[in-house]
């Protein structure tokens, strides 16, 4: 199945992803995304609406084996260096972070993962921190995996209204699994949606605090 690759400049700098077309929007997928804000960005303006992030994790306890995948039902945030947000200087009030991961998406991811392998599990945490993050941080809060990616892009996708979900390969994500995933989950995707992910700025459209272009809702 052939993806189209994306390349755009940003306000947040350089995106570069892989998209495909489906019946129920136009799915994006990124791999362990360094500059989420300048990737979700992009997207967007693509006409994205579902958006992938495969990412590479390590595990933070005995369960979890080399090339196992985990379709976390939970996030745990330990970064401390990164903007969660793009409403800088913006009063529109609290976007719900409840799901996480749009139920959609990750229900199509479940079932793509689970037509490819016999080691998928379909519910725990991924903790998500920076490069001196430790598996004993992450095993404090007791994550059943530890990735550098997926934090802030999670808030992001919802602040424009994308759905968003998150994979996690023990290893690496780029890798002949995580590939034959990506390929696999463009075919299970909903026709029509059933989330509220692309309507995540309602209430601030409502008290007439933003308009249709989303562009103008971005703080400087």
């Amino acid at each position: 199945m052939s993806f189209t690759i994306t390349s755009l400049n940003t306000p947040f700098g350089l995106a570069m992803f892989a998209t495909k077309s489906s019946t129920g929007g136009s799915l994006a997928i990124l791999l362990d995304e360094p500059n989420p804000h300048a990737a979700i960005y992009a997207a967007k303006s693509q006409g994205v609406s579902w958006i992938i992030e495969a990412v590479s994790m390590l595990p933070c306890d005995g369960l979890l084996q080399p090339d196992d995948i985990l379709i976390p039902d939970q996030l745990v945030d330990l970064t401390q260096q990164r903007s969660s947000t793009f409403f800088r200087n913006r009063g529109y009030g609290f976007v719900g972070q409840n799901p996480i991961w749009c139920p959609d998406l990750r229900a199509s991811l479940l079932t793509a993962a689970q037509s490819i392998s016999q080691r998928v599990f379909s519910r725990g945490t991924l903790a998500v921190g920076e490069a001196e993050t430790t598996l004993e941080a992450a095993q404090t809060w007791q994550a059943h995996g530890l990735s550098r990616s997926a934090a802030p892009a999670a808030y992001l996708a919802k602040e424009l209204e994308l759905c968003y979900a998150v994979v996690g390969i023990v290893g690496t994500a780029a890798s002949k699994l995580g590939n034959t995933l990506i390929a696999s989950v463009a075919q299970h995707l909903p026709t029509a949606p059933t989330c509220a992910c692309r309507q995540t700025m309602q209430s601030a459209r409502d008290r007439g605090l933003v308009g249709d272009d989303w562009r103008t809702w971005i703080g400087e």
